[in-house]
């Protein structure tokens, strides 16, 4: 097996701030009478502040900074929105809190083209969804954890490959427990070189049997069982804002943030979403409803923004923003376009779907109709302007017996003023209409005009009367 590992060192910062950085800014936590920097940003680490510092020490190295509240629920949701994003790569994927991923890549490999296609497309994932990242390889999930952990890139693929590159490990990067990295360090190990090579009976006996299990799972000498994770069935994100947001541009980043988030989501369950909700969060106030709906399962990120953000424009809201929360439950598969695998490219073709959809977005679902065939014989209601959703109905099977029809039907039949050269077609009698009281009996015919039309006429079945012009045809 091939373990990768991907740890989010700025997953903090990352997930607290919703807007693009501007000013320094840092994550603080602790107690609220004397809260601490948990992880600042690069800018405010040029400025001196560094992890532990008090909010009063960290302000007076920068007077601007900016401060966000620890938010380790809104941590666990995005770990998790990775995890599903990461199962469209493996179908084992492992949590490691509050900040790392471990996938299974062995198997992958030969799908994807081999460990450099397979890095280079989970970089780019990782970079689209804005996160800064370590990427490690090892034969063992413990090794490749360890790796990422301290900021390694590396790719071990071997036991032998995983032992020299760990030799030289500082004991503070192992992640064991302090109580016990100073012990170790009590006996002059800095290493954890120096620690592998120690006699394993010795170990159990000073420092307890858990650390030889543990050295046993890291070189891979001992199973290592995990929990696999499981993409669940719907999804929900929620972001908190610094303030309140008061226009729609301030949504703009967030709201994008969050469909990226529902993209990749998607892509992991190979699924696509036919609606979806925005929950806007006011101070002292409801929450404000918005419900979005798609003409077809979309999972394409710039698809979904476009259609929350129409949506958005449309949708009055009663007050400033607090928060903007995403939820969709109803994932129906994803069924790409069909086409002949012969077909060339289409160059210049207008997409109509994405057209359709953005449409919708600007103007409304009720501004936009669809053209479908109604089954009535009468040329007037054989056809109708339906609302989005009977755009699915199965078309109906061709009628091979029925004579051409014509493409452009006038709104009302009208007196003909031309003389007829000749007939195209035999007489063709529709008669119908009798059970809803609009009875209908005529004589239709094909007929080719004095001034070179092909024009649809009818007139009363069996009657020599005057000829009426009903359509044209191209």
């Amino acid at each position: 097996m091939l373990w990768a590992a991907i740890t989010l060192p700025q997953l903090p910062l990352e997930v607290a701030f919703s807007t693009p950085p501007e000013l320094p800014r840092a994550v603080i936590d602790g107690p609220s009478q004397r809260p601490v920097v948990l992880l600042p940003c690069r800018k405010a680490r040029k400025l001196g502040v560094r992890s532990g510092h008090t909010l009063a020490e960290a302000r007076a190295l920068a007077a601007q900074l900016e401060v966000q509240k620890r938010q380790i629920k809104a941590e666990v949701d995005r770990l998790s929105t990775l995890a599903a994003w990461a199962y469209g790569f493996s179908s084992q994927v492992v949590l490691r809190g509050p900040d790392a991923l471990l996938l299974e890549v062995g198997a992958s490999l030969n799908l994807f083209g081999g460990w450099p296609r397979l890095r280079t497309m989970l970089v780019e994932g990782l970079r689209a969804l804005e996160h800064a990242h370590c990427l490690a390889v090892a034969p063992t999930p413990l090794g490749a954890e360890r790796m990422a952990q301290a900021g390694l890139d590396v790719a071990l693929s071997s036991p032998e490959q995983l032992r020299n590159a760990l030799t030289d490990l500082p004991i503070t990067h192992t992640g064991l427990d302090d109580k016990l990295q100073h012990k170790l360090h009590s006996v002059g190990w800095r290493k954890l070189g120096e620690l592998m090579r120690a006699p394993r009976p010795e170990l159990g006996r000073r420092f307890g049997p858990e650390l030889g299990v543990w050295l046993d799972r890291l070189l891979g000498q001992r199973p290592d069982p995990k929990t696999l994770y499981r993409p669940p069935d719907r999804f929900d994100r929620l972001i908190e804002f610094d303030g309140q947001i008061e226009s729609l541009e301030g949504l703009g980043f967030p709201l994008q943030r969050l469909c990226r988030e529902l993209a990749a989501y998607l892509n992991a369950r190979d699924g696509g979403v036919l609606e979806f909700m925005l929950l806007c969060g006011h101070d002292d106030m409801p929450a404000t409803p918005i419900q979005i709906g798609l003409r077809q399962p979309q999972r394409d990120a710039q698809a979904l923004f476009e259609a929350a953000r129409g949506k958005l424009e449309r949708s009055p809201l009663p007050g400033p923003l607090r928060s903007l929360s995403l939820h969709a439950e109803h994932l129906p598969p994803f069924v790409p376009e069909r086409r002949d695998l012969f077909d060339p490219l289409p160059r210049g073709e207008l997409d109509w779907n994405a057209l359709s959809e953005r449409l919708q977005a600007r103007l409304g679902q009720e501004a936009i109709r669809y053209l479908n065939i109604n089954p009535d014989h009468r040329p007037e209601r054989a056809w109708r302007l339906s609302a989005q959703t009977e755009c699915y109905e199965k078309e109906p099977t061709a009628d091979r017996t029925t004579p051409p029809r014509p493409l452009w039907l006038l709104s009302r039949p009208l007196p003909l003023r031309h003389s007829i050269l000749r007939t195209v077609e035999d007489v063709e009698r529709i008669e119908t209409g009798w059970w809803d009281g609009d009875d209908m009996r005529r004589d239709y015919v094909i007929a080719e005009l004095d001034n070179g039309q092909l024009a649809w006429l009818y007139r009363e079945a069996g009657s020599q009367g005057p000829w009426m012009l009903q359509g044209w045809f191209g």
